[in-house]
């Protein structure tokens, strides 16, 4: 009776652990879809002010409409909030105290799959992740 219980409860353990292992991965639409990040990158000597928006192409409101204030060298992880395989408009503002403040830079993100990496030093550069 013993060993019943005990491999009934291993087996529940592991449903649930499967459960919770694709928590997340499903929107509320019912697509398998997963979702993925936007990490930006503040390489620069100076604090910063970030605007960013990340909007679905044909969607109606943005998926990420933030502000962020940065120090310098650091970096800000936005997680899950792009639905993967899907075509995207960012757009980046940063403020700052030098004299190319304010700076804006805008990029198309097609088939999101990999996080996307924004670097902020004199220029903004945008990079998907590979692998």
């Amino acid at each position: 009776m013993s060993l019943t219980r005990s491999r009934r409860t291993f087996i529940a353990g592991m449903g649930l652990a499967g459960l919770a292992g694709i928590a997340g991965c499903v929107d509320g639409r019912g697509s398998s879809r997963g979702a993925t990040d936007v990490i930006l990158h503040n390489e620069a000597e100076v604090s910063r002010t970030v605007e960013m928006t990340v909007t679905q192409r044909g969607g109606e409101s943005s998926n990420i409409d933030t502000s962020l204030d940065m120090n310098p060298h650091s970096r800000q992880k936005i997680n899950n909030e792009v639905i993967m395989d899907s075509d995207y408009d960012v757009e980046v503002t940063y403020t700052d105290d030098t004299g190319e403040s304010p700076y804006s830079e805008s990029q198309e993100w097609n088939d999101a799959g990999q996080p996307l990496h924004i670097l902020l030093n004199d220029q903004i550069v945008f990079a998907v992740q590979i692998g």
